[in-house]
């Protein structure tokens, strides 16, 4: 390839050569005033310092030779700069050439003719004079290199020439020094010259393509559907094109020089594109509502970077914006689809569910929260007898009169939520102090309401409702509860007769009971020696040895059986028995696995309760220093829920767990909520890939592609993976293809008891005593409501 001096060399272009040596000659004359300057302050300190050990004439002579090539050089600069001088480049450095040789022997001859005969003061002086006049030449003539080297070698040889003539060791020193630095200094001119031409070339070639670029972009615009948009520094619109303008209903000389971030609707976005642009930052895909005023809303997608500036260009920032009104339009349409039923218009299942968990995060000391379900009585038989079209008819009808009857039940300023979550079955939610007697007084006025039948569509329908209730704090406190009780309620109410509503009791439901006698036998388990350890081992993917092994929580009832862990553990979660449970089984497996002889680890499983037990940590400690065992054996596994609740204090626990030197693995990872977050939340030792997307390895081409995706994360963030669920040969295959480095399944052993896999054991595991549970929880006693409607 042809260097950018070379092609100044040829002859081919001489138009190009004289371009780059007037760019070269406009570069030194921006600083010929400075440099002059210093010449002729330097020679008036020097004429100073040099009175009376220099004759009269001597000074004289040096003073008016700098300055009649100081004033020389900038009548020079002055004409060339006015346009008085119109010459060939050539000349014109020929004619800065002479100047610098004149100015160069000015102080040269001198320092040849004055150095030996002045005093060492002076010398010294004089010595600093003209190696600072020499070091400024390689920057202040540093595009005029044949200038330079005039300037620079006429005092330098000067100088040797002096110091040359005393002959001392040191002043032979400082002349091989001094002709080093020249020579330098000039071979630095001439590579600053080089580096400014290359410059200069790019910024023409840009120059040329940002020309050719936007003649391009306007044609786009002219035949495309997006619309281009330039802005100068301030962030205000250049160059604005009639289809701009024609988009905007204004014309484009009115909108030249507009603030961008005036077209648009004041919001957050508008906000975050004004400090976008302020910040000289990239836009990406940034949907705004455009300000329009009398016309249907609009919105445009702005996408939009700094642009390099180049000469004659006055954009500093280019974009496009994409006009998505009519996609947004549609996701407005699709989310109201997805949170409003489509027939009556009320919130639907989603849209109930997310308000009733805010209302029940949000609730105040004292407050109350009642959850109304509403069923439409023989709604089957309406369908059968009118149609089905009806029937929709019917519970629109019914919906609107719903609507109706809660505003004129009193219940405005407590807010209640209709909504339909599906079928002919309603929910109504009211909160307040007296949402109890809210909620009984509204299941009255329904009952009322529909004594008289109702005309739907030409038709008169008698229908009648039927209520159940459940009420916040006195039932429970979680969402999924209190639709339960609430359901519960409305199916006694079914069961009682129908046109009626009840309040949840605890006796309604026979589940119920066989939940808390489950509780019961649990709180038991421990203390009666029902609960097992099992374990499954940990296998290394490479050697397919065992090197660690999972510990597994079993339950033998006495009458139930081997009750599953997903049976049990979530019912010790919600009663908040997980915790001795658990402690109990961190020191049974600790102690487990320090009687193990080659040294395998120990995984354990932590709840979101547990880790928010403050006596974790000292059970993990004393476990620890009981046995003796390594930290860097244990390994503690945490599932999503951990993070998603309370993460600021979970994280500092788990943090503190680090600290003892123990591992921590993200258990079945990719089915939470934003599981990559997380990753960004806390250092994992581990990450478990959940058997569900295990068992699709050979089957789906989708699960293959998530499983190569986390392992490929996990590798890259220094964490280890660990795929369950492997059964078959082909999974281990598969994921030994990816890199996985754990595996633990079927295919290499099932959960067992410890003594299964470990029949030799280096002294039996120690018993713990019974743990002293907390008490059971007196029944709340209060007074329940249930009667029926008015026949």
């Amino acid at each position: 390839m042809v260097s950018k001096q070379a092609m100044l060399r040829s002859a081919v272009a001489p138009e190009l050569r004289d371009w780059v040596d007037n760019r070269l000659i406009s570069a030194h004359i921006r600083i010929v005033k400075p440099m002059v300057a210093a010449t002729v302050l330097n020679a008036v300190v020097v004429i100073a310092a040099l009175v009376g050990q220099v004759g009269w004439p001597h000074l004289c002579l040096y003073a008016f030779s700098s300055l009649g090539a100081a004033l020389h050089r900038v009548w020079l600069a002055a004409g060339i700069a006015r346009g008085r001088r119109q010459k060939r480049p050539q000349k014109i450095m020929h004619a800065f050439f002479l100047n610098s040789l004149w100015l160069g022997l000015t102080l040269g001859i001198l320092l040849a003719l004055w150095f030996p005969v002045v005093s060492p003061d002076a010398q010294i002086l004089l010595t600093i004079a003209a190696t600072t006049q020499i070091a400024s030449a390689a920057y202040t003539v540093r595009t005029l290199p044949a200038s330079a080297t005039v300037y620079v070698a006429a005092q330098a040889l000067g100088l040797v020439i002096a110091l040359a003539r005393i002959a001392t060791p040191t002043a032979l020193a400082g002349l091989a020094i001094l002709m080093l630095s020249s020579a330098l200094l000039i071979r630095m001119a001439r590579t600053a010259r080089d580096l400014f031409v290359t410059r200069i070339l790019s910024d023409r070639d840009l120059a040329a393509s940002a020309r050719t670029v936007k003649l391009l972009l306007s044609e786009y615009e002219e035949s495309g559907s997006d619309l281009l948009f330039e802005l100068d520094r301030q962030g205000n619109l250049v160059g604005v094109s009639q289809r701009f303008a024609a988009a905007l209903g204004q014309p484009a000389d009115a909108l030249e020089g507009t603030a961008f971030q005036t077209l648009f609707a004041a919001s957050e976005q508008q906000a975050a594109l004004a400090d976008l642009l302020d910040r000289r930052a990239r836009i990406s895909d940034l949907v705004l509502a455009c300000s329009t005023s009398g016309e249907e809303a609009r919105w445009w997608s702005v996408t939009g970077r700094p642009c390099f500036q180049v000469e004659g260009d006055r954009a500093a920032f280019r974009g496009v914006i994409t006009d998505v009104t009519t996609q947004r339009l549609a996701e407005s349409r699709a989310q109201r689809m997805a949170n409003f039923d489509t027939l009556t218009g009320l919130p639907n299942r989603a849209r109930f569910d997310a308000a009733l968990a805010d209302i029940l995060d949000g609730r105040s000391a004292g407050e109350q929260i009642a959850v109304v379900m509403v069923d439409v009585d023989h709604f089957k038989e309406v369908n059968d007898v009118h149609g089905h079209p009806i029937g929709d008819a019917l519970l629109r009808t019914l919906a609107d009169a719903m609507a109706a009857w809660i505003g004129e039940s009193g219940l405005g300023g407590n807010s209640p939520l209709l909504a339909r979550l599906g079928g002919d079955e309603f929910a109504i939610v009211v909160a307040g102090h007296d949402a109890c007697d809210h909620a009984v007084r509204l299941a009255d006025l329904l009952g009322e309401q529909l004594f008289a039948p109702l005309p739907v569509d030409g038709h008169e329908i008698a229908t009648s409702l039927s209520i159940g209730i459940a009420l916040a704090p006195f039932h429970t406190d979680q969402k999924a509860q209190l639709l339960s009780y609430a359901g519960i309620a409305l199916h006694a109410a079914k069961q009682g007769g129908r046109a009626m509503w009840e309040m949840f009791e605890p006796g309604m439901d026979t589940v119920l009971h066989e939940r808390h006698a489950l509780s019961r036998d649990l709180r038991h388990a421990v203390t009666r020696g029902e609960l097992r350890l099992f374990i499954q081992p940990l296998v290394d993917i490479t050697s397919e040895a065992k090197t660690g092994y999972e510990a597994l929580l079993r339950w033998q009832h006495p009458t139930r059986g081997l009750v599953a862990p997903d049976q049990f553990i979530p019912l010790a979660e919600e009663t908040g028995l997980i915790v001795p449970i658990g402690e109990w089984v961190i020191r049974q497996a600790l102690a487990e696995a320090a009687t193990w002889q080659n040294g395998e680890t120990i995984a354990i499983n932590l709840s979101a309760v547990q880790i928010g037990s403050p006596g974790l940590l000292p059970v993990i400690v004393n476990a620890l220093a009981e046995t003796g065992l390594e930290p860097a054996r244990v390994e503690f596994e945490i599932t999503e829920s951990v993070l998603l609740h309370n993460s600021a204090a979970n994280i500092e626990v788990l943090n503190n767990l680090h600290k003892l030197g123990v591992k921590i693995a993200l258990d079945d990872f990719g089915t939470g909520y934003a599981s990559l977050t997380y990753l960004l939340t806390f250092p994992f030792d581990k990450i478990k890939i959940d058997r569900r997307f295990v068992s699709e390895l050979a089957t789906r081409e989708e699960s293959r592609a998530i499983v190569g995706a986390v392992i490929a994360l996990a590798n890259q963030l220094g964490m280890c993976t660990l795929a369950e669920g492997v059964e078959e040969p082909e999974q281990l295959a598969t994921l030994r293809q990816h890199g996985c480095r754990m595996v633990q399944g079927w295919l290499f052993g099932k959960a067992l008891p410890f003594e299964d896999y470990h029949p030799r054991r280096i002294a039996a595991a120690p018993v713990d005593p019974p743990l002293r549970l907390p008490p059971a929880r007196k029944r709340l006693q209060s007074q329940t409501y249930s009667r029926r409607a008015r026949a």
